[in-house]
């Protein structure tokens, strides 16, 4: 029987607390550009990758073929990005931003860089580094129990 009165961990409190922070952050874009957090990561990563296809994007997030299908089909018809056809494959769709994509990403890498240097304010670069390896392995464990 499972104990009743489990208490939850400080640390996943914590990376609750930094989850809603971020989406609390990014409301104002989500409402003006009518995206949502996980539109926003897909084309942040195409902005930093431009030309990876779907199959790039499962990989990287961990999600199922038909949740990227369906965020990017939105992401096309908000005309954020286009597909265009791998030259040397004939069979695979390239992920490009438009020119509203473009201002898009400009405008969310500004409020992502603003809302970092408030969140890691006071911290050593020392720490952040240690945390930022500690995260990775928490990140690799993780991706065994997917």
């Amino acid at each position: 029987m499972i104990e009743p009165t489990i208490e939850i961990p400080e640390h996943l409190i914590y990376f609750f607390t930094v989850i809603k922070s971020y989406e609390s952050n990014f409301n104002k874009c989500l409402e003006i550009h009518n995206v949502n957090t996980v539109e926003i990561l897909i084309l942040l990563e195409i902005c930093n990758n431009e030309g990876l296809n779907q199959v790039d994007l499962v990989r990287k997030f961990h999600v199922t073929e038909a949740n990227i299908s369906q965020t990017t089909k939105n992401l096309m018809n908000k005309e954020f990005i286009t597909k265009e056809i791998d030259p040397n494959h004939n069979s695979k769709k390239l992920l490009f931003l438009t020119e509203k994509g473009h201002e898009l990403c400009e405008e969310l890498l500004v409020m992502f860089r603003d809302w970092n240097h408030k969140v890691i304010k006071g911290i050593p670069m020392d720490d952040l580094i240690s945390f930022g390896e500690t995260l990775e392995l928490i990140y690799a464990n993780c991706l065994d129990l997917i």
